[in-house]
């Protein structure tokens, strides 16, 4: 009887407590009705537990244990539902998509193995954080700076204030649709947006990039490899916004006012100096201090607190990998710290018309480190290139809402800081070796509206064969450094087949574009082509030619465009002789030769490349090969018997 006893115990306590689980709901509306939850839930329990006939008074848990294990259920449930609740995410590492489960592959960018854990996301109750629109931890950070702010005609940042809530987002909730035409108004073209002009052949060379100049409100996101001058580059940017100077005036529109005030000065904020040390690398450079203003923060709500204070012109920010918010989960530099910030950032941007500039880090495969959202929240993308042995740095644009991206900057890197760089084409020439020995190929390349030449270097070395002593030979070595690899197997093939017989397939090829340029313009095949050819064929290159051209997969030289600026800086740098492809010849091509004393030699094909620059017969002439324009058949039809 008294085993009987406790199991019934044991079972009556089980039974109270799937019950008790089973009849939350009901205690929880006779709660919101006005009964108390401890009275509802024993309601419930007698009504249920102790009905008649089951379970029996010898099974019947003693009062007061069973009395204990709801009250204490309740308790844990009231105490949970005032406190955050914290739940599990999914991130994607690569775009920032977000989700309850794991994939495979991402639903945003469709990149498997992205999805990574993230534990204790805290999902804050709706009556502590009450209606907020987009942004997240971002928007509620510009917020809180917006409350905070003694200014009651509208915020320092531009987050205004309407029947006592404060928006958390930088759209204008009650934004009509604005037809083009009245945006446009009567404005001249090209005033709509307005500039930032920078002085100095430096701001010069960084409005070449950015399209006409700083955009106000525009975000900037500078990349590049560790030691490349990201920091420098921005802090020299900074000297010239904040110096005042009155030929770098706003080009502002119609009204020629500033809604929020004046502003005056840069804000330089730095995540990974002190401000010493910024300030000793300022003083190296040479760098006005007047208007300039340095700040050591992390925490991006001071960040944004300053920004309040200071009202500056501009604000940059190194960088975004190293500053959070406190409201945003991870550590800095994690996909949703990043996100955020950059947000928070873009809000402030937006509503000042304040242009801002941050500092982004580099993966190892050359991307910028965090979610691909950040590259598509700021307005423009730079990448700043350069080997850390050579002191030529190429600012290029690879996203631009305001301008083109085809337009590059070249700099010196020296002790003052970054130098621009006048002639691009006498720095990538200037340390050239005219020697038999060394197959080189000057080409002509336009990036964006400027020609400058380049210096294509190729060394061939033959495998030996296989035999007693090596029966397996050890596969050709292809490197290619400046140029895609891709491309330069598509050369090497088309010259196998046409020019030099397959034999140069069994040698090591080494490209090099010398300066340290990476070329992705298809016009400088023919001097790639032809600096292999003259390193297999052991013959150099004419010494005062230089070649431009694409090469098909037939052989032929396609037309390129610009073939006049071409031909023109060809002839500043003193070369007497361009080949070209003689299909993009024509009048204004031979104005062009005949104004700058240039001679043109036009090829049809690679195979004529290979004559006019060489003197050399090719193994295989593509215009003896398809006399007709149609190639032979490997597959020669059958004649025809003669009863048919």
């Amino acid at each position: 009887a008294p085993v009987r006893c406790m199991r019934g115990r044991h079972l009556a306590r089980a039974f109270a407590r799937v019950m008790t689980m089973s009849t939350m709901s009901t205690v929880s509306l006779n709660a919101t009705g006005g009964r108390s939850s401890v009275a509802a839930l024993r309601a419930a329990r007698r009504g249920s537990l102790l009905g008649p006939g089951f379970p029996p008074n010898c099974f019947r848990a003693p009062e007061s244990s069973s009395r204990r294990a709801p009250c204490s259920l309740v308790t844990r449930a009231a105490s949970g539902s005032a406190k955050s609740k914290k739940a599990q995410a999914y991130v994607c590492t690569e775009c920032g998509y977000d989700a309850n489960q794991w994939y495979g592959q991402c639903p945003g960018c469709k990149v498997w193995d992205s999805m990574k854990v993230m534990r204790g996301v805290t999902e804050p109750s709706t009556a502590s954080s009450g209606k907020s629109s987009g942004g997240g931890a971002g928007a509620r950070a510009v917020a809180r700076i917006a409350e905070t702010s003694a200014i009651e005609e509208a915020s320092s940042i531009g987050i205004g204030r309407k029947s006592g809530r404060v928006k958390s987002g930088w759209v204008a909730e009650a934004n009509p649709p604005r037809a083009l035409r009245d945006v446009l108004g009567g404005k001249a073209k090209g005033s709509t947006m307005p500039r930032m002009r920078l002085s100095r052949e430096l701001g010069k060379e960084i409005e070449r990039v950015l399209g006409g100049g700083v955009v106000p409100g525009g975000m900037t996101l500078v990349g590049g490899d560790p030691g490349v001058g990201k920091s420098t580059i921005l802090l020299q940017l900074a000297g010239l916004l904040g110096k005042g100077d009155p030929k770098e005036e706003l080009e502002a529109d119609e009204d020629g006012a500033d809604e929020g005030g004046s502003s005056v000065g840069v804000l330089y904020a730095s995540g990974e100096e002190s401000v010493e040390q910024v300030a000793g690398r300022a003083e190296r450079m040479g760098i006005d201090p007047d208007g300039v203003f340095l700040y050591s923060a992390t925490r991006l709500e001071n960040i944004l607190e300053a920004v309040s204070r200071l009202k500056p012109a501009a604000l940059v920010v190194d960088s975004i990998q190293t500053v959070f918010l406190e409201d945003a989960t991870g550590s800095p530099g994690s996909v949703s710290q990043v996100r955020e910030c950059a947000t928070a950032l873009l809000h402030a941007a937006k509503t000042t018309g304040m242009p801002v500039f941050i500092v982004g880090h580099v993966t190892k495969s050359g991307d910028i480190a965090g979610p691909r959202v950040l590259e598509h929240i700021v307005d423009v993308v730079l990448y700043l290139e350069g080997d850390a042995d050579r002191a030529v740095r190429i600012l290029r644009g690879h996203k631009n809402r305001y301008g083109s991206t085809d337009e590059v900057g070249v700099f010196q890197m020296s002790d003052e800081g970054m130098k621009p760089v006048a002639s691009p084409s006498a720095l990538f020439l200037g340390e050239r070796v005219l020697s038999p020995d060394v197959s080189a190929a000057p080409t002509v390349t336009v990036q964006g509206s400027r020609p400058f030449m380049l210096e294509v270097q190729a060394l061939t070395n033959e495998r030996a064969d296989a035999g007693e002593s090596n029966p397996s030979p050890a596969p050709p070595i292809r490197t290619a450094v400046g140029l895609r690899f891709e491309r330069m197997q598509l050369l090497l093939a088309v010259l196998a087949k046409f020019v030099l017989g397959r034999s140069v397939l069994k040698n090591d090829v080494f490209i090099n574009i010398v300066g340290g340029m990476k070329l992705d313009d298809p016009s400088t095949d023919v001097a790639v082509a032809l600096a292999i050819a003259s390193s297999f064929v052991e013959k150099p290159l004419p010494p005062d030619m230089c070649f431009f051209g694409e090469v098909g997969l037939g052989g032929e030289l396609r037309p390129v465009m610009q073939s006049e600026r071409r031909i023109a800086e060809a002839a500043t740098m003193g070369f007497r002789r361009v080949l070209l492809p003689e299909a993009g010849s024509d009048e204004s091509t031979e104005k062009a030769a005949k104004k700058n004393g240039v001679e043109l030699v036009r090829c049809k094909t690679m195979a004529d490349a290979l004559q006019a620059a060489l003197d050399v017969r090719p193994t295989r002439s593509a215009a003896k090969s398809q006399p007709n324009g149609s190639w032979p058949s490997k597959f020669p039809r059958k004649k025809k018997s003669g009863g048919e």
